[in-house]
């Protein structure tokens, strides 16, 4: 019978394949999106069968081969610890009264199984296939940005209004998800140049410090908060670790300079970014003067309020993750009536955990999010320190990994930044040794 694929590389390659896909489809298409992540575990299990000899596999043949994956996933446990942001939300199913919006929140956690399965059972990738994903972000963020700008000229007075009240600009899905991918965008696209990547030519390399440029302005062009904290805690942990390891202090002092001078810069050249720093200033002034009900930072403010008094209430197992929104309106409606019209849940991952799952959950959420940052090679890789500090500076402000694109920006891109420092900082070193 002939074989399930020819091709040592097809495996590889359709891994390449859907990590291109479903980079595309995290600003653009939830089905995409879904599509691309199935597709991974498709090029997964197809190297399993070529790597043991199998046609195309019968039932048998399928359980042997997913119990040996699995063995290989849980013998892992840089990879298998990212399951317990899965086993958390679903173990409170058990106290959860709300089962349906329970069930929606186990499904949103999904891939922390089948990502970290994958990745631990994933094809072998050069070093090439790994920068060609990151390229290719860079060049996705950019062509979707300037779609946004064109957008965003052509419709100036209504989109300036609609920001005037108090509301984003227009970006691909949600605006806060796309500017995390900017910002990701940036770092990646930078990293990309200082290794002196390049896909054809040399030549391109030009073109990718103006894509970083551009990137980098147009972040504060968009004007999401959340994004831009991110991004600047990112760069500023990047300058720290610059000066840690070349000891140039006049060169860090200057870039320094740049990056406080990047934002009085926006203010006065940028009307979105001025106009959303008059927003939120004035949004404060409304909260501390107790007229805050309609606005969203203060609504924010009264969300961490309200998750904390939540988890107080419970503090070992909290509300139950399927509860959570009926909690929030009940203690919305005792201690903030007037803010009871459009109750928030927490809007801070940690505390959100803390609510939902309470200590328990947030004991075994602290721990997949920091054990890999204690192994090496993880702990020595620029990439995957980095976003890290951009996924925790998110945590603070957003729950991030409480929706579908935020699970695959914050997912796949731990992983993606995992395996290729396993594959070209220590090759054939155990990370957990």
């Amino acid at each position: 019978m002939q074989k399930w694929a020819a091709g040592a590389g097809a495996p590889g390659q359709a891994v390449v394949f859907f990590a291109v896909l479903l980079v595309v489809s995290m600003p653009l298409s939830p089905f995409l999106l879904s599509i691309s992540m199935w597709g991974l575990v498709f090029a997964t299990f197809w190297r399993l069968c070529r790597e043991g000899n199998t046609s195309w596999p019968g039932i048998r043949t399928v359980w042997v081969i997913l119990e040996g994956s699995f063995r290989n996933f849980f013998r892992q446990r840089q990879y298998a610890v990212l399951f317990l942001l899965l086993l958390a939300p679903a173990l409170s199913g058990l106290w959860s009264e709300d089962q349906a919006y329970w069930l929606e929140r186990t499904r949103v956690r999904l891939p922390f199984l089948v990502l970290p399965w994958v990745f631990a059972n994933l094809p072998p990738l050069s070093g090439r296939q790994f920068r060609l994903v990151l390229y290719l972000l860079t060049g996705l963020m950019v062509a979707l940005c300037v779609g946004v700008g064109v957008y965003f000229f052509l419709h100036f007075k209504a989109v300036m209004q609609a920001m005037y009240w108090g509301q984003s600009m227009p970006a691909p899905r949600n605006h806060i998800r796309f500017s995390l991918l900017v910002a990701t965008a940036v770092i990646a696209g930078g990293w990309l140049w200082q290794e002196r990547y390049f896909w054809r030519s040399a030549r391109e390399r030009r073109w990718l410090a103006v894509a970083v440029v551009f990137l980098f302005v147009f972040a504060h062009f968009l004007s999401v908060r959340s994004g831009l904290a991110a991004l600047y805690a990112t760069l500023l942990f990047t300058l720290i670790r610059f000066i840690w390891r070349t000891r140039r202090w006049a060169t860090a002092l200057l870039l320094l300079a740049l990056l406080a001078f990047a934002p009085w810069l926006a203010m006065k050249t940028m009307p979105s970014f001025a106009q959303k720093v008059d927003y939120m200033a004035y949004d404060w002034r409304q909260y501390l003067e107790h007229k805050g009900e309609n606005y969203s930072d203060a609504e924010r403010w009264i969300s961490l309020k309200t998750g904390w008094y939540i988890w107080q209430e419970r503090p070992w197992l909290g509300a139950g993750a399927g509860d959570l929104p009926a909690e929030t309106a009940r203690v919305v409606r005792l201690h903030f009536p007037s803010y009871q019209q459009t109750p928030k849940l927490p809007h801070n991952q940690l505390l959100y955990i803390l609510a939902g799952t309470g200590l328990f959950g947030l004991a075994l959420s602290l721990l997949a999010f920091v054990y890999p940052l204690a192994l090496k090679p993880y702990r020595g890789d620029y990439l995957f320190v980095a976003f890290q500090v951009m996924m925790f500076c998110s945590f603070l402000v957003e729950y991030t990994i409480e929706t579908a694109m935020g699970v695959a920006w914050y997912l796949f891109f731990t992983l993606w930044f995992m395996k290729r420092a396993e594959t070209e900082i220590a090759p054939g070193i155990p990370p957990y040794s």
